[in-house]
C-alpha cells in the first residue's frame, strides 16, 4: 500500500460540501497494516525517519529511494522491486525503459547548454536538478523553502532558502524558469518561459494527471520540457558545451541498448 494515498482524493468526485482537506485515501486500520509489511520503501529524504519509524516497529528492511524519476533511479527502484517480489522486471517495463533511451538520445540535443532557475520544496529541487543534469543542461540556482540533508547532493550552482523573489533575483540569463503556477508573473516580467512543476498549479488544466516519474513518466515529462527549448529555436553547439564544461560539468553520454 502507499501512504498518503490521496489518488481518488482530487479528482473524480464532487463533495455536497466544500472541505479545507483532503478526504479519501488509507484509513486508520489500513495504515496500522504498514507494520507488517515485508519492506518500506520511501520516496524523498523528508520520508527517512517515518521509514525507520516503521522499520522499529516492524523490523522489516527499510529502503529510502532519493528520486523515481530518470533512467538510473528508476532503475534502482525496479532492482529492489524485483528484489522483494522474487520475480524479474516485467517486460513491459523493459520495453518503456527502451522508449526512455530513445527518448534521452531525441531531447539532449534541446537541453545542452541550458541554463536553468529551480524553486521546488528540498527533495523535489534534487529530482529535478538532477534530472537536468541528466541531460546536460545547467541548473544554476535552486530555491528551496526549508534546510534539508539532500540539499548538500542538489546539482546546481547555488542552492539557497528563500522565496519566489529570491528565485526571480537569481534567476539572470537562465533559459527557463522551473517552479508552480505562483512563478507566473516572476516569468512575464523576464520574459522566459515557466514550467509549472508542484503545488499548486491551478492556471492550466490536467497536472494532477500527469505522470512524471517512472520510466514512462520521465520519458513523457523530457518530451514537454524539450518542446519548451523548441519554441526558443535553440541548438546546442561545441561553444555552448565547451562553456558548459569549462564551468566543471561532465560531458553527457547517451548509448542505445
Amino acid at each position: 500500500m502507499a501512504l498518503p494515498d490521496i489518488s481518488t482524493s482530487l479528482d473524480g468526485t464532487v463533495p455536497e460540501q466544500w472541505t479545507p482537506t483532503a478526504y479519501g485515501g488509507c484509513r486508520v486500520d489500513e495504515i496500522a497494516l504498514m507494520g507488517g509489511a515485508a519492506c518500506t520503501i520511501a520516496v524523498g529524504e523528508h520520508m527517512r525517519g517515518c521509514a525507520e519509524a516503521l522499520h522499529e516497529i516492524g523490523g522489516m528492511p527499510v529502503v529510502v529511494l532519493d528520486r523515481i524519476d530518470g533512467l538510473a533511479a528508476t532503475d534502482e527502484l525496479m532492482r529492489w522491486l524485483a528484489e522483494i517480489s522474487g520475480r524479474p522486471v516485467p517486460k513491459r517495463h523493459l520495453r518503456r525503459r527502451s522508449q526512455l533511451l530513445d527518448a534521452m538520445l531525441d531531447a539532449h540535443f534541446h537541453f545542452g547548454g541550458r541554463r536553468i532557475a529551480i524553486g521546488a520544496e528540498p527533495d523535489h529541487a534534487f529530482a529535478l536538478a538532477s534530472l537536468f543534469r541528466d541531460m546536460g543542461a545547467e541548473v544554476t540556482v535552486a530555491i528551496t523553502t526549508n534546510a534539508s540533508p539532500i540539499l548538500a547532493r542538489v546539482p546546481a550552482g547555488d542552492v539557497l532558502i528563500g522565496d519566489l523573489d529570491d528565485l526571480e533575483a537569481a534567476a539572470v540569463d537562465v533559459d527557463l524558469i522551473v517552479t508552480h503556477a505562483h512563478g507566473r508573473q516572476m516569468a512575464a516580467r523576464l520574459n522566459m518561459p515557466l514550467l509549472r512543476v508542484g503545488f499548486p498549479i491551478f492556471d492550466r488544466l490536467g497536472p494532477a494527471h500527469a505522470m512524471r516519474v517512472g520510466y514512462e513518466g520521465t520519458r513523457n515529462f523530457l518530451f514537454e520540457i524539450a518542446n519548451i527549448f523548441l519554441e526558443q529555436n535553440h541548438h546546442a553547439t561545441p561553444e555552448s558545451v565547451n562553456s558548459q564544461l569549462a564551468r566543471g560539468h561532465d560531458r553527457p553520454s547517451f548509448s542505445r541498448h
